[in-house]
């Protein structure tokens, strides 16, 4: 079961059954706390669903009572992050819309794009997949210029062996611009590299808005880095309750699995 809680006006999570405990021990969900999960009809205070010991290992089947009181005066539209009293903004699956935003929200609904806080992280193998691609397409591309320029130096170094280094040091400097435009232009118009499409994954920020160019440029640079302490940073992915690389930290990404 997941778990939304309301912190500052705005809501956290989805929260697995272990964070929110931990919460609750840490003191940050107190009895007055607004709490909602997928088998509540809507947030109610921690107290009213709370048993004997603790909270109730199906609340679905209780029935919290009315907490208009406790209800926050105002929250953040999900979309344009602007804040709004309650009675103007439209609750769905434990977020909040504006009217402005609720058009072009619910068509991203019925397009079965996923929703801020309501993600499903791409775990480490997916990634790993994705990643296989990318190296499939990116490895075509550099042997075809690898050719090129063998053929270019043998030719060079019979006149000069300087010559022949700098045929080399351009060819480096061409892959290395191909890797740099490929996940920078990919990601920043669409969210993914083709081999994410492949595997129907996409980037997004912490707040589910797309990755800017300039956002995805600096993600490869930080990447290089993931793989540079002996790929420690992609294995960060399989211990990370949002499935995040040192890279993902670093730019504050998200790897999410999507319908398409």
């Amino acid at each position: 079961m997941q778990w939304y809680v309301a912190e500052n006006n705005q809501p956290v999570g989805p929260l697995t059954q272990e964070a929110f405990d931990a919460k609750i021990s840490a003191g940050t969900v107190l009895p007055e706390t607004l709490v909602w999960n997928e088998t509540m009809k809507a947030w109610a205070p921690y107290r009213t669903i709370q048993g004997p010991s603790g909270p109730a290992s199906e609340p679905a089947l209780l029935v919290p009572e009315p907490a208009a009181a406790e209800t926050p005066a105002s929250a953040n539209c999900c979309e344009c992050q602007r804040p709004f009293p309650m009675e103007d903004l439209v609750a769905y699956e434990g977020k909040f819309v504006c009217a402005a935003c609720k058009d072009t929200f619910f068509q991203r609904v019925q397009e079965g794009v996923t929703l801020p806080g309501i993600y499903e992280y791409a775990g480490f193998w997916i990634r790993f997949a994705a990643k296989f691609i990318d190296g499939l397409i990116l490895g075509v591309v550099n042997m075809v210029f690898s050719f090129m320029g063998g053929i270019m130096s043998a030719i060079m170094i019979q006149n000069s062996s300087d010559a022949a280094i700098l045929v080399q040091l351009v060819l480096f400097v061409i892959q290395m611009t191909i890797q740099i435009a490929y996940a920078t232009w990919f990601v920043g118009r669409y969210g993914r590299t083709p081999g994410k499409m492949a595997c129907k994954l996409k980037i997004i920020r912490a707040d589910g808005s797309p990755v800017s160019y300039s956002r995805a440029c600096g993600r490869f640079f930080a990447e290089m880095l993931s793989g540079i302490i002996l790929y420690i940073g992609y294995l960060m992915a399989a211990f990370d309750d949002e499935k995040r690389t040192l890279h993902d930290r670093i730019c504050d990404t998200r790897v999410i699995r999507t319908d398409v």
